[in-house]
């Protein structure tokens, strides 16, 4: 007897508060003379890395980890209204990141750091720990899976078939061109806020991160044997 064969995609969707926040720094500052501009952002640089590292460590926290760029300083000859050229500025930038695993110690940290002349808070990115973010995409594959199971059922009983049989199972995409690479959404979600400048008491309440996998998956199913 044929088979129907019934193509499905399986989806499963968690939320999980954060754990963690990666928080970027950068530091610039601009005047006439590049040693003084050069001076006052290394003296900015080694005031937040000083504090950074006196926060650190690895286990315990609040800083489990931190990194920053190599000092840039350039100059430019701006144009004045009338079409001259204006002397040489400089200007200079440099960025840090640094991970917490406390979120209040990151508040009470970025209140003190923002404040600073030449100091601004980029953007707080914030994050689960390895060991939770593995456990929860394994436990989104397997709803996705379980998911494209009771959809490719309800097909077969639909149709008045019998119980479906699973053929293959991929990563979106990989199901039609199997040489393909899946393109799309992440399989987790890493949301973004943005941390206001200045002080002031910032209090920090991120959304719950979204955790989600798709998969694409083939069954078949015949019609049931007839009983005599």
């Amino acid at each position: 007897m044929p088979e129907t064969i019934i193509t499905v995609a399986g989806s499963h969707q968690l939320r999980h508060n954060p754990e963690r926040a990666r928080v970027r720094i950068g530091i610039g500052f601009e005047g006439s003379k590049r040693d003084s501009v050069l001076a006052a952002t290394r003296a900015a640089h080694e005031s937040l890395t000083g504090s950074l590292e006196t926060l650190l460590d690895e286990e315990a926290g609040p800083v489990i980890t931190w990194h920053s760029e190599e000092i840039r300083v350039w100059g430019q000859r701006p144009w004045s209204q009338d079409g001259t050229r204006l002397p040489v500025e400089f200007h200079s930038a440099v960025f840090l990141d640094a991970e917490f695993d406390d979120f209040e110690a990151l508040s009470e940290w970025i209140d003190v750091v923002s404040i600073r002349e030449g100091i601004a808070v980029d953007g707080i990115e914030w994050l689960l720990s390895e060991e939770t973010k593995a456990g929860l995409e394994s436990e989104a594959r397997q709803g996705a899976i379980s998911d494209a199971l009771t959809k490719a059922g309800e097909y077969a009983r639909a149709l008045g078939l019998g119980e479906v049989t699973p053929l293959s199972i991929s990563d979106p995409g990989l199901l039609e061109n199997p040489g393909a690479v899946a393109h799309g959404l992440p399989l987790a979600a890493m949301a973004r806020s943005a941390a206001p400048a200045g002080g002031g008491g910032m209090e920090l309440r991120p959304s719950a991160l979204v955790i989600e996998a798709t998969v694409h998956a083939r069954f078949s199913a015949a019609s049931p044997v007839a009983r005599s």
